[in-house]
C-alpha cells in the first residue's frame, strides 16, 4: 500500500486524536450527569467501568477496592472479565504492581509494555487475559483512598497521556459520587445535582434553569472564564456570556435540551478579560425521578489549542495543495509541448516518406512515422491523469487500443480485462509493447485483434491475438530491421518466459509478462 503524503498523515492522525478526545469528553459528561440519579454504589461502579471501556475503546476495565485488613485489592466491578471473578478475585496491592503503585503513590500509572516491564510484575489475572497495556488511577476517598480505576487492553494500540486525563475524570466522579451517596445514607437527601461532583470536573460546568438562567457554575468554570465571583453571572442568561453571532446557536441548544434532547456544538467565546477561546460544548437535560426535565447542564471544554492546531494544519494543507496545483499546471504544459513535438516529428517523417524516390526508404520512413504516432498516443494516454502515481492499466489500454484501431479501417481491436491498478512507471512500457504488438497484428494478421490483460500475484500478463494463420516457425526471429521485437523484448519482464508464442492454437497469439510492482 502506498504511503500517505506527510500532510495527509498529519491530518489523519489529528482527526483520529480529535475524534477520540470528543468521544471521551461526551462520555465523561454523560457519566457525570447520569450518576446524579444513581443511588447505588454498585450501579455507580458498573456504569464507571462501562464508560471507561467505551471512552478508551478497550474491552477491559475494572474497579479495584482496597482491603486494609489483608492489604490486597478485590475486583469490585468490571467489564470484560469472567463474572466469577467479580467480587472474589484478589490482587496484590503492594508497590510492585501497577495498580498497587498507583494506590501507594497517589499518582496515575501508564504502562504500554507490560510484558517487558522491569519495574512491575504483571498480575496473573492480566496475564490470563493476554493484557498488554494498562492505565491505573487512584480513586480517592474520605478519609482514605478507596482503590484504583484501571483500563486494560489486549490489542496493540498504545494508551496516551490524554487517556489518563479521561480516566482521572471518571475516577473523580466516582469519588464525589461516593461522598454524595454516603451523605444520602445519613440524611436521606435527594439532590438534583451535587456541588462536590461538579467541582471535581476540570471542565466549565453550568447548571441552568429551563429558561437558561445560570443557577450554578463550578469553580474551574469560573477560573476558565476569568470570572472572579459567581455573583457576577448568577441569574443571568447563559447566552449573554457568548458573542452576538454565537447566541442563536446557544439558545437553540438550550431549547432542545429543555425538551429532553442532548446537543453538542463548538464555538468561540472569549473570557471576561477578553482572551480568545474556543469551546466544545455539551448541553444535556437533568431529569428528576419521574423523568421530567428540571434543569439543564451545560459543559464547556477548552479546545483552543486543538482549534489553533487544526487551523495551522488547514493552512499547511492548503499551501501544499496550491504547490501541487502549480506543479500540475507545469506538468500539463510540458506534456502538451511533448505531444505537439511528437506530432511534428511524425508529420515530417510522413512527408519525407511521400517525397522519397526510393520505395524501400519510403517504407522505412512511413514505419518510423507510424511508430512516432504510436509513441505520441502512449504519451497522451499516460498523462491524462495529470501524472498520477498509479492508474487503472485496463482503462489506459482501452483508450490506447481505440487510437490504434483508427490506423486501419475495417479492422476491430477489442480489449478484455478487469481493473488492474499499476504504478505510472509501469504504464509506459506496457503501452509501448501493446502498441507494437497490436500494430503488427493489424499489419500482418487478419480479422479482429483481441487484447487481454490479467494479473497473477506479482506478474501482469498481456495477450495479443488475431485471426491469422499463426506465426512462422522461426518467429520471433526479427523481420526487416527487427526494431519492433527488440522494443518488445526490452520492455517486457526478464527471463526466457517473458515473451512467448502460443502455438497450441490455430491462430496468432503472443504473450508478454511484465512485473507488476
Amino acid at each position: 500500500m502506498d504511503a500517505l503524503p506527510p500532510e495527509e498523515t498529519i491530518r489523519s492522525a489529528v482527526e483520529r486524536s480529535v475524534s477520540r478526545l470528543r468521544l471521551q469528553h461526551e462520555i465523561a459528561v454523560q457519566f457525570a450527569t447520569s450518576v446524579l440519579r444513581v443511588h447505588s454504589a454498585n450501579v455507580l461502579l458498573d456504569e464507571a467501568c462501562k464508560a471507561v471501556s467505551a471512552g478508551l475503546r478497550s474491552r477491559f476495565a475494572k474497579v479495584l477496592r482496597y482491603q486494609p485488613e489483608s492489604e490486597t485489592f478485590v475486583l469490585e466491578a468490571g467489564v470484560g472479565w469472567d463474572p466469577a471473578d467479580i467480587g472474589t478475585t484478589e490482587l496484590g496491592a503492594d508497590d510492585a504492581s501497577p495498580a498497587g503503585h498507583a494506590f501507594v503513590s497517589g499518582r496515575p500509572v501508564l504502562s504500554n509494555h507490560l510484558g517487558t516491564e522491569h519495574r512491575f510484575r504483571t498480575p496473573d489475572l492480566l496475564a490470563r487475559h493476554g493484557i498488554k497495556r494498562a492505565i491505573n488511577v487512584p480513586i480517592r476517598g474520605i478519609p482514605e483512598t478507596f482503590g484504583v480505576l484501571e483500563a486494560d487492553s489486549s490489542d496493540d494500540e498504545d494508551f496516551s497521556e490524554t487517556d489518563i486525563v479521561f480516566l482521572e475524570a471518571i475516577a473523580n466522579v466516582i469519588s464525589m459520587s461516593r461522598e454524595r451517596l454516603a451523605a444520602e445514607s445519613q440524611t436521606g437527601a435527594d439532590e438534583l445535582f451535587s456541588t462536590s461532583v461538579l467541582n471535581a470536573s476540570t471542565d466549565c460546568i453550568q447548571v441552568l434553569s429551563l429558561d437558561g438562567a445560570i443557577e450554578f457554575m463550578n469553580d474551574n468554570g469560573l477560573v476558565a472564564l476569568s470570572i472572579d465571583d459567581f455573583g457576577d453571572v448568577g441569574g443571568t442568561h447563559c447566552a449573554d456570556l457568548w458573542p452576538d453571532d454565537q447566541r442563536p446557536k446557544v439558545q437553540h441548544a438550550l431549547a432542545k435540551s429543555a425538551r429532553g434532547e442532548p446537543v453538542r456544538f463548538e464555538g468561540p467565546c472569549p473570557t471576561r478579560v477578553g482572551d480568545a477561546r474556543w469551546w466544545d460544548v455539551s448541553v444535556a437535560p437533568i431529569l428528576d425521578a419521574d423523568e421530567s426535565v428540571k434543569r439543564v447542564v451545560l459543559t464547556m471544554r477548552d479546545v483552543t489549542e486543538r482549534h489553533e492546531n487544526e487551523e495551522e494544519l488547514a493552512a499547511l494543507v492548503s499551501s501544499q495543495e496550491t504547490q501541487l496545483g502549480n506543479s500540475a499546471l507545469m506538468m500539463k504544459e510540458v506534456h502538451h509541448r511533448v505531444r505537439n513535438s511528437l506530432q511534428l516529428v511524425q508529420t515530417l517523417l510522413a512527408l519525407q516518406a511521400n517525397l522519397a524516390g526510393d520505395k524501400s526508404v519510403a517504407t522505412h520512413l512511413q514505419a518510423a512515422a507510424t511508430r512516432v504516432r504510436t509513441v505520441g498516443s502512449v504519451h497522451h494516454r499516460l498523462y491524462q491523469d495529470d501524472g498520477a502515481e498509479a492508474t487503472d492499466a485496463t482503462s489506459y489500454l482501452r483508450g490506447l487500443t481505440a487510437d490504434l484501431a483508427e490506423l486501419t479501417a475495417g479492422r476491430e481491436v477489442s480489449l478484455e480485462g478487469e481493473s488492474i491498478v499499476l504504478p505510472a512507471a509501469r504504464l509506459a512500457p506496457l503501452g509501448l509493447v501493446t502498441a507494437e504488438l497490436v500494430t503488427n497484428a493489424l499489419k500482418y494478421g487478419r480479422g479482429t485483434v483481441r487484447v487481454k490483460l490479467e494479473r497473477s500475484d506479482d506478474v501482469v500478463l498481456l495477450t495479443v491475438e488475431d485471426e491469422g494463420d499463426g506465426f512462422p516457425i522461426d518467429f520471433p526471429k526479427p523481420q526487416g530491421t527487427g526494431l519492433g521485437m527488440r522494443l518488445v523484448t526490452t520492455y517486457a519482464g526478464k527471463g526466457t518466459g517473458a515473451v512467448t508464442v502460443d502455438r497450441s492454437v490455430p491462430f496468432s497469439r503472443i504473450l508478454v509478462r511484465f512485473p507488476a510492482g
